[in-house]
């Protein structure tokens, strides 16, 4: 069987509520609701259709990635993925964000098939089921102001069970630690 996971940064869970009642109040609002589905996270990696077997492999690689240093993330303000329809909060590209994302990819190879070279990190607000509100959200939000900041000492991996994101385990920094490669 093949299932989606996720390797993404989770806020506090007092951010994470805050954060959840501005995607509540949007998604009444505008009667949409697949941004409530997963939950208020940074995406750093989206694994699709990757089969079960792979599975505990995939869980003992990231341990590789547990030797970053913790970081403050800041988020900043709202913005929109123009062409994908996507209406979020700025999470700001940092040097330690932008070493974490890399390094799970590099960790990852060829079972990240991820495009991106880059990390675009946001937290969603709105998005896949817009259908014409998108124009309207976005001059919602864009001249809104929003500012947190959070310190991320960990990421953590999701699977879909093709109703929920479930969380696999956490994945706390761990600095200074030997980089492992692992092949998978």
């Amino acid at each position: 069987m093949k299932h989606n996971y996720l390797i993404a940064i989770l806020p506090p869970p007092e951010l994470s509520w805050q954060i959840d009642q501005i995607r509540k109040a949007c998604s009444e609002k505008y009667k949409i609701y697949k941004a409530l589905r997963p939950p208020v996270h940074i995406t750093l990696l989206f694994l699709q259709n990757l089969d079960d077997v792979f599975e505990s492999q995939l869980i003992n690689s990231l341990e590789a990635a547990r030797n970053f240093e913790p970081f403050t993330q800041k988020l900043e303000n709202y913005d929109a993925f123009v062409g994908n329809e996507v209406v979020f909060i700025k999470a700001l590209v940092n040097s330690e964000i932008t070493k974490l994302f890399r390094n799970i990819k590099k960790i990852l190879g060829d079972l990240a098939k991820e495009p991106r070279s880059q990390i675009s990190p946001h937290i969603t607000i709105a998005y896949r089921d817009l259908k014409d509100q998108f124009s309207q959200i976005y001059a919602e939000y864009k001249n809104k102001s929003f500012e947190a900041n959070f310190s991320v000492d960990h990421f953590t991996l999701l699977k879909h069970d093709r109703s929920h994101w479930n969380i696999l385990r956490n994945y706390k920094s761990k600095p200074g630690d030997q980089q492992l490669e692992f092949n998978l």
